[in-house]
């Protein structure tokens, strides 16, 4: 099946339900896995209503396949610019292309920055000991390798 052509049945159905296609991948053997996500967030049921839909819109006369629809939720990484938006304000886990890891508060983001609050421990003057500062940090985002929803407890 061409990717195109599923994009294209897709579209109408998340529009409808306000929802965003974050990822849709078909394989060889017309395996196609839907990942969908919404601003206020996505559930089961959602899931299975969108997947009845785009069924029902694919011949299976033409052609065999199988669907899933999932969410792309915590866990998954962003590949829509609607998820960086739905995350303003929450945790994210951010992994750079050196490796290094970092945790924080999603402030803003534009295409080619996002800006994190996170605590770091820093000499404080007058003070033995460090202690824990929230700082701001702006990363260009073509150094970011990943970035995701972050659980913060």
């Amino acid at each position: 099946m061409e990717t195109t052509f599923v994009k294209n049945i897709i579209a109408p159905i998340l529009k409808a339900r306000d929802l965003f296609l974050v990822e849709l991948k078909i394989s060889k053997n017309n395996v196609i896995e839907v990942f969908i996500d919404a601003l206020t967030g996505v559930n089961i049921q959602t899931c299975i209503d969108v997947s009845r839909e785009i069924e029902a819109a694919l011949n299976r006369d033409e052609e065999d396949f199988e669907l899933t629809v999932s969410s792309a939720g915590i866990g998954y990484p962003f590949k829509v610019e609607e998820q960086y938006q739905k995350n303003i304000g929450k945790y994210v886990d951010i992994k750079l292309k050196d490796n290094t890891l970092l945790s924080g508060l999603l402030l803003r983001f534009d295409p080619e920055h996002l800006v994190i609050e996170y605590e770091e421990k820093q000499n404080i003057e007058g003070s033995k000991k460090k202690q824990w500062v929230k700082t701001e940090r702006t990363l260009v985002r073509n150094e970011i390798k990943e970035i995701k929803e972050g659980i913060k407890f």
